[in-house]
């Protein structure tokens, strides 16, 4: 049975879904500034989440929000003289290359922020009729005194909060520690119209609001990095369980832990940020997807290339390992293994650990015992989302790769999707002794890095791989 540690009530909880039908919201980036390491941990440690769900015969329903509108995008936006549009539109690209770039998931759902304003409107209302929210000339604010759990989620104490929050001198707030859910824009600052005048959604309204419109009801898991517990998720929980008095928001909450460069939080403030496509580029998003795997996802993660280039050495190992066979569940035993640790709260530096240990031990299997386990290996390791046919180190161009695709009228949503289909059309033509077209899809397929060799399974692979 699945257990996941539940930030809420502090503990490791069975996990009992209010239906087969898993809901899952991931907060996603807020648009201002290029993605760093960080925010490929949080993708892809849910990544493992959502892909085991799966594998568990879940059905799961996953969205992951953009944040397009916010103070820091403003300000942002501002410094580089563009509209916050042009700031999000190119920032939000850079997001959805390195999630395409980790293999990550597509959401059944991205909504954007600025796509919700109407919702985000109607949700304040509710919360002024219910009692929780009022109105001042600068906006509109959550009365936090107003909500009895307010600081459960987090842990925290009134005090603590008073005094880590930064009051404008100018402020008609009720109270220090209320939170805004609609600004009043300053001139020259996107605004929309709303009865409490022009102006823009607070940052921890939006991501209830969007739960709200697509979800309907509450969901079963609410997951981020553990910086987003206080205020971000402290704030959601409040107000969204304001709102809707009579239902559970959320009901369990996960949250990964945060990426250390020599023992110090990675952050802007201290200037030692780590951008996640040059990362991938450079290694290549099944090296930062194992990275990953091999610390616990609850505990803070030290980051260095040279941690990089072991997780590089150390997955070419099991590349080689499982070279030449096909994934098959042949070895119940290393499934059990497998199940059992990330049934433990997603203990993937576990269940590697005992890997490791069988492969260490060759000796004591028979031929077609070590090869059972080579192929388990691999079966365990793609339904973790890895791609052992493409070549890690490799830069890969998704606009290129996009572009070449839609030239066969192929849709390029991954790799070997696009792939399959494109080996499928010119292998018709094959068929079909049209050997001229089938060499210029090939050579054009070879002008961005990518070989195929003709055969009864017409493989491919990149060029020096």
């Amino acid at each position: 049975m699945l257990k996941l540690h539940n930030t809420y009530s502090n503990t490791v909880e069975e996990f009992k879904p209010n239906s087969d039908n898993v809901k899952i919201y991931l907060c996603g980036p807020t648009v201002q500034s290029s993605p760093h390491i960080g925010h490929g941990r949080s993708a892809v440690v849910f990544d493992f989440l959502i892909r085991y769900l799966v594998y568990l015969d879940y059905e799961v329903n996953f969205v992951r929000n953009i944040t397009d509108i916010e103070d820091k995008i403003i300000e942002r936006a501002a410094e580089e003289g563009i509209t916050t549009k042009e700031l999000a539109d190119r920032v939000t690209k850079e997001f959805q290359d390195a999630y395409k770039g980790l293999n990550c998931l597509p959401p059944d759902n991205e909504p954007k922020a600025t796509e919700t304003i109407d919702h985000i409107i109607n949700f304040i209302e509710t919360l002024i009729e219910n009692g929780y929210a009022y109105v001042t000339e600068s906006g509109v604010y959550f009365e936090v005194t107003k909500f009895k759990d307010y600081l459960k989620l987090s842990g925290r104490n009134k005090d603590e909060v008073i005094s880590g929050t930064r009051v404008d001198i100018e402020s008609d707030k009720k109270n220090t520690e209320d939170f805004a859910l609609w600004k009043i824009s300053k001139e020259n600052e996107p605004s929309w119209n709303s009865p409490w005048g022009d102006g823009r959604p607070g940052w921890h309204i939006e991501c209830s609001a969007m739960i709200d419109k697509i979800f309907d009801s509450g969901i079963d898991i609410h997951c981020g990095g553990n910086d987003l517990i206080f205020p971000h998720h402290e704030n959601e929980l409040a107000q969204s369980s304001a709102a809707f008095e009579n239902q559970v928001f959320v009901k369990y909450w996960l949250h990964n832990g945060m990426i250390n460069l020599s023992g110090q939080k990675m952050s802007k403030s201290e200037g030692n940020i780590k951008l996640l496509n040059e990362y991938i580029d450079k290694f290549g998003g099944n090296i930062i997807r194992f990275f990953f795997l091999r610390s616990h996802y609850r505990k803070p993660q030290e980051f260095s290339e040279g941690l990089l280039e072991e997780s590089k050495t150390t997955f070419k190992r099991i590349q080689d390992f499982t070279s030449g066979v096909e994934a098959n569940v042949s070895d119940l035993s290393v499934i059990e293994t497998f199940k059992n640790s990330m049934n433990d709260d997603l203990n993937t530096p576990k269940f590697l650990g005992e890997i490791f240990e069988k492969m260490n031990n060759l000796s004591n299997f028979s031929e077609d015992e070590e090869k059972n386990l080579k192929e388990t290996i691999k079966f365990i390791f793609e339904i973790l989302g890895f791609n052992f046919d493409i070549k890690d180190n490799v830069k890969i161009n998704h606009d290129e790769l996009s572009k070449f695709f839609n030239t066969f009228q192929i849709n390029y949503d991954n790799l070997e999707q696009a792939m399959e289909e494109f080996l499928a059309k010119r292998e018709k033509l094959r068929s079909n002794k049209d050997f001229n077209q089938a060499d210029v899809m090939r050579d054009k397929l070879k002008e961005i890095g990518l070989l195929i060799k003709d055969g009864d399974d017409s493989a491919w692979y990149w060029e020096n791989s």
